[in-house]
């Protein structure tokens, strides 16, 4: 009896001990590689949550370190948990702590200091070029609103959204005068509407957002805190400060009207993608900002 009392008390201590040197990381996604490379931390900083978050959002992935290795992993895909197989390279991955990143739903709302569209302010330079990328005025984040408390400045977002580029990078250094950093590759960059002109224009209607935090990035126009990527990763390192860029926002398509556009497609087919701001058709612009360098970057992802 007393060695069956000794056995059991060994146990509780040992599993004791085991969870006190056993750390968990919860990262939204799916898609990555655990081997310790650029990528891989690139991927951990922008994409971690919390636990609860993990648990609510579609999908997401749980690393389980001991002795600050990492010796588990499993995925969580629409509420089932299910062992993720580790690869050689990927065990023994050296834990790190990261504060979570927030979720904070955009909604619309009846007024608010940020909002999506709306007429570019007078004092604002939207970027204009001869050759054939037209921008677009997407709207303002104004850092006295909760979710862009850590902004230096209220940006006003612009890009030529009809354009196929892949990663777009703007100099915000002069808030009010943003500056296209590589105009090369942009002017060497295509588009799939025939219709638009160097001097097209297009506005949209203005559109207050609020945030609310949340544990999951559905059911608004609009989300912060970590990227919900349509198709695989894409991270940008700023080319300025060489930096992993922080995430700032993830816009959905088709929740901003169009208010005017000179815009007149020959093909009935193509007035639809005029009406309201949308992304390669039904994509989503995932934006990001270095608060150091000052340069923001602009992604499309679509189906």
């Amino acid at each position: 009896m007393k060695k069956l009392i000794l056995l059991i008390c060994m146990g509780i201590l040992s599993s004791c001990f085991g969870q006190e040197n056993e750390k968990r990381i919860y990262l939204a996604g799916w898609e990555a590689e655990f081997n310790g490379d650029e990528d891989c931390q690139k991927f951990i900083e922008t994409q971690v949550i919390d636990k609860k978050t993990a648990y609510t959002v579609w999908s997401s992935i749980e690393l389980v370190f001991t002795d600050n290795k990492l010796s588990k992993a499993y995925n969580h895909e629409e509420g089932q948990k299910t062992e993720r197989k580790l690869n050689e390279s990927e065990i023994g991955l050296e834990y790190t702590e990261i504060q979570p990143h927030q979720i904070f739903q955009l909604n619309k709302s009846r007024s608010s200091k940020s909002y999506l569209g709306g007429e570019a302010p007078s004092e604002f330079t939207t970027p204009t070029f001869e050759f054939n990328a037209p921008f677009q005025y997407l709207g303002k984040f104004s850092k006295s609103d909760e979710p862009f408390a850590w902004l230096p400045f209220d940006l006003h977002l612009v890009a030529p959204i009809y354009l196929n580029f892949d990663k777009l990078y703007i100099d915000y250094s002069d808030p009010m005068n943003p500056r296209v950093i590589d105009v090369e590759t942009l002017s060497e960059t295509d588009t799939s509407y025939d219709d638009l002109k160097p001097n097209s224009e297009i506005v949209y209607k203005k559109v207050y957002v609020t945030g609310r935090k949340s544990n999951n990035y559905s059911n608004g126009v609009a989300h912060t805190g970590v990227p919900a990527w349509i198709q695989y990763p894409d991270i940008p390192t700023c080319p300025k400060s060489k930096k992993t860029m922080r995430f700032l926002c993830q816009i959905t398509s088709d929740v901003v009207d169009t208010e005017r556009t000179n815009v007149q497609p020959k093909d009935e087919w193509y007035k639809q993608y005029f009406n309201n701001m949308n992304f390669w058709g039904d994509g989503d612009l995932y934006i990001f900002f270095d608060p150091e360098s000052k340069v923001a970057c602009f992604i499309i992802q679509n189906t």
